[in-house]
């Protein structure tokens, strides 16, 4: 009985993978990068049912850093991470944003803030003129 658990388990995995594939318009080459017997392997794991490897998820997740590991690999919570949850500024998607820890800041917001910078600094070498 644990083992059809598992099983099942690992078929809803497998679908998951291939929606996202499909979604996204990702070969199963392109996750190989382009290595025969690796794409081979991917074949065979994902379309005729071979067991899935730790290397097949590394390789999906990396292909897709968009997609969240919890609902590829146990289908819980949202497909995808909001910006909040990429971190790294290669990540980041928005056009002219900035990240500070793992937050994302709008370009307008960073202008305001420079803005206010620029106006104490100001304020501060007029006090120091006199």
């Amino acid at each position: 009985m644990a083992e059809n658990q598992y099983e099942l388990e690992a078929e809803s995995v497998r679908m998951r993978i291939n929606a996202v594939l499909k979604e996204k318009g990702i070969t199963e080459n392109s996750v190989a990068a382009g290595d025969s017997a690796t794409q081979s392997r991917l074949n065979s794991q994902l379309s005729h049912g071979k067991r899935i490897t730790l290397d097949t998820l590394l390789r999906i997740l990396a292909t897709c850093p968009d997609v969240s590991g919890d609902w590829l690999l146990r289908g819980i919570g949202e497909k995808y991470k909001t910006p909040q949850t990429i971190i790294g500024a290669s990540n980041v998607t928005g056009k002219n944003a900035t990240v500070i820890g793992q937050q994302t800041l709008s370009e307008t917001f960073v202008r305001d803030l420079l803005a206010e910078k620029d106006k104490q600094i100001q304020t501060l070498l007029q006090i120091m003129a006199k």
